[in-house]
């Protein structure tokens, strides 16, 4: 399962009122030794993280993106962070 992001675009102040957004994908690796999937996290903040996993690894923290920065995500939900 990948990870698929709607992000909110940055744009000056005067533009807020045309909502627009871009797309951000982290596709599994499915083949050879690097294999891995994506997985994402909220964080208290609301921060979104994006890990990467590898089989018989702990997950790696890929990206992490702000909370006024991203508005719809797709994908495995990893689960809560304490």
């Amino acid at each position: 399962m990948s990870v698929f992001i709607k992000l909110v675009e940055n744009r000056p102040p005067k533009e807020y009122a045309e909502l627009a957004a871009a797309d951000i994908s982290y596709d599994d690796i499915t083949e050879g030794e690097s294999a891995a999937t994506y997985e994402y996290d909220l964080l208290p903040s609301g921060a979104l993280r994006i890990l990467r996993v590898t089989k018989g690894e702990a997950a790696v923290v890929d990206s992490i993106y702000a909370p006024g920065l991203w508005f719809r995500v797709e994908g495995q939900w990893r689960g809560n962070t304490e």
